[in-house]
């Protein structure tokens, strides 16, 4: 359950190696005894489920060369925003912690973001022969319980089509029109289900990103629901409170794990402390992770988006902002440590794994939408 995937690569195209620090961003900079969490979500990526294949030669669900500059320009701009203006330009493992969703594009942009993190790492020292390659750690896909719960837990599908049932999802449903639905579904191969239709507007959001045509069958307003749809989509599963619990408890524990041990090293005199933990996620792990420390969203967040956490151990205090826009948590702006500890508790269970297995019972059936009658899903 718990093996570990070191993953590392060099960046496939040109571009400078050096980041250097802006003045002009200091004030943001990090006090020498704060801690730094981020999450960050992948750049630009190709469709998950595409109309037409042939114009994403990368493959479903992969970054983008537009994906990969978006996550070192991320880079960058972590290194002048968080950290010292003298954080050192080589990696060593006493600086920093990296962790990536067992997915490509999640562990490519952590790659690639490191690389400007550490400007200077892929160089290598007289008489070195190798460079000191930052690694980011993954579970195998199969395994990562800790950020891929939408794909290993039964239980997220299971809740999924439980919400869909509710009376919340059905009008939202009727909102959109079912006769839509049903063709918007005969159209791209779904079942009609607001769930299924994600998949067919993930794949127009992606389009209309890239200025690439809208396929024939879709009207305006169309485009426009389905374009709606992702941001309500997005915003109502990760207020249930189930889900929230899924995604967030192996999480925020490794967080508050990783500050512990960053507190222990402080207190123990070293002079050589863990700067900052990264993680990078996809949006579903930072929407979740925003309604669990109080500050739920109602449009889903942009590429290269970043949540961070940022615990002063001089104050005992937690700050946290997205985008570097502070946000108001359920304990405040700033939340003292003993608050950020309940913050915790409020996500942990022994009843995860019953959670993460949980399947739809045989009586729990579905309307489907085309036909009006029940069917088990």
């Amino acid at each position: 359950m718990k093996k570990w995937l070191l993953a590392w690569g060099i960046l496939c195209f040109s571009m400078t190696a050096h980041a250097q620090s802006e003045s002009d961003d200091n004030n943001n900079q990090r006090d020498s005894h704060d801690y730094i969490v981020t999450l960050v979500r992948h750049g630009d990526r190709s469709p998950r489920y595409p109309l037409n294949p042939e114009l994403w030669p990368m493959g479903p669900g992969e970054m983008t060369d537009i994906g990969f500059k978006q996550c070192y320009e991320a880079g960058k701009h972590f290194r002048r925003t968080q950290l010292q203006a003298d954080f050192p330009s080589h990696w060593n493992p006493e600086l920093s912690y990296h962790q990536a969703r067992g997915l490509d594009r999640t562990i490519q942009c952590a790659t690639t973001m490191l690389q400007a993190i550490y400007p200077d790492s892929l160089k290598t020292g007289s008489g070195n022969e190798f460079a000191a390659v930052p690694p980011v750690y993954a579970y195998p896909l199969q395994d990562d319980y800790f950020l891929g719960f939408s794909q290993i837990c039964t239980g997220f599908k299971a809740l999924i089509g439980e919400l869909q049932k509710s009376p919340l999802w059905q009008k939202k449903a009727e909102e959109m029109g079912l006769d839509r639905i049903r063709f918007w579904a005969k159209q791209s191969g779904n079942k009609p289900t607001l769930h299924a239709m994600m998949g067919l507007a993930d794949a127009l959001h992606i389009r209309k990103l890239h200025n690439l045509p809208m396929p024939e069958f879709l009207t305006l307003r169309d485009e426009q629901q389905l374009e709606d749809l992702i941001d309500w989509f997005m915003s109502q599963m990760s207020k249930d409170r189930r889900i929230v619990q899924l995604a967030n408890q192996h999480l925020m524990k490794a967080i508050d794990q990783r500050y512990q041990q960053y507190q222990s090293c402080l207190e123990s005199g070293r002079t050589a402390c863990e700067y900052f933990y990264l993680l990078s996620v996809s949006d579903g792990n930072i929407l979740a992770l925003m309604t669990a420390l109080g500050s739920p969203r109602e449009s889903n967040v942009p590429y290269t988006s970043m949540l961070t956490l940022r615990f002063s151990a001089s104050n005992k205090t937690v700050q946290a902002s997205l985008n570097d826009e502070p946000l108001a948590l359920s304990c405040g702006k700033t939340c003292s440590l003993e608050q950020w500890g309940e913050l915790v508790a409020s996500v942990q269970s022994s009843d995860w794994s019953a959670l993460c297995q949980l399947k739809e019972s045989e009586t729990h059936l579905t309307p489907d939408i085309s036909t009006g009658t029940k069917k088990e899903k």
